[in-house]
């Protein structure tokens, strides 16, 4: 079957088989963080237990040069159940849990759309995809995709279908994250957690959040003071390394710079 399509010039996507992964120049400061990639998925409803376009997006990542973590079938089996109930409430938690600073998450559908040719049974497939930077609850990039799939019975088809929206996104996914990780897109202002490992007073944090400010930050939120240093919440234009250049300008020095968790001292 797969050299008869060959020889009709069936592209490898439609066969089956998936297409080359892009071509993709990783920033530093991106191919150093790491993520993890959890997406619930449901076929006619019913929750799919080995899902297909969360490995495929897992495929294409790790294929690009990203870090992707693997926490286990059975904690990932139980942080996309928590996932699937939407209870984001989790997300600092998960940071620990998952040794990530990135979640890959978002859901992935697939629905009966009728027979096709002869006994084939097609369906369409959904994928949601959102990024969340672990350390502030922010998502750093969100976009939908379609696709379908044919087979002889509806369980085959709905994972083709869940598989090929997967590849789609795969081919996307890379370099998109990589600009937006950078700050190179429309998504520019993104949200920074910096650590402050000296103790600071809260008239030193606000006079520092001040200054950031006039110096280009959009927005500087002040998380927490207390005996150990200080939380900062910094929303700025470009990457974490633009962010860390500008905390030592202001006169801390950087000792730490992890997906988008800086820690500074003074």
């Amino acid at each position: 079957m797969l050299l008869a399509a060959a020889l009709f010039g069936v592209p490898a996507a439609a066969q089956g088989l998936p297409a080359p992964l892009p071509q993709v120049q990783l920033a530093p400061q991106v191919a150093q963080a790491r993520f993890a990639v959890l997406i619930p998925e449901v076929i006619l409803r019913r929750p799919v237990p080995d899902p297909a376009a969360e490995t495929e997006i897992m495929r294409a990542l790790i294929g690009t040069g990203y870090r992707v973590v693997d926490p286990g079938t059975q904690k990932r089996n139980a942080e996309r159940n928590l996932l699937r109930g939407q209870d984001l409430s989790a997300l600092p938690d998960l940071k620990s849990r998952l040794d990530a600073d990135y979640l890959v998450t978002g859901e992935a559908f697939a629905e009966e759309y009728g027979r096709v040719a002869g006994d084939l049974r097609g369906y369409t497939a959904r994928l949601e995809v959102k990024v969340i930077d672990l350390a502030s609850g922010q998502v750093v990039f969100s976009e939908a995709f379609q696709g379908s799939g044919v087979s002889t019975t509806d369980a085959v088809a709905g994972k083709t279908a869940l598989m090929n929206v997967g590849r789609q996104a795969g081919q996307k996914l890379p370099a998109l994250l990589n600009q937006v990780l950078q700050g190179q897109t429309a998504v520019a202002q993104r949200a920074y957690m910096v650590r402050i490992l000296t103790p600071a007073s809260f008239t030193q944090v606000r006079a520092l959040s001040t200054r950031l400010k006039a110096a280009g930050a959009r927005e500087v939120m002040v998380r927490s003071v207390d005996a150990g240093g200080a939380l900062l919440e910094v929303v700025a234009d470009g990457d974490a390394s633009d962010v860390a250049t500008l905390l030592e300008s202001q006169g801390l020095s950087v000792t730490g710079l992890t997906g988008n968790e800086i820690s500074v001292r003074y």
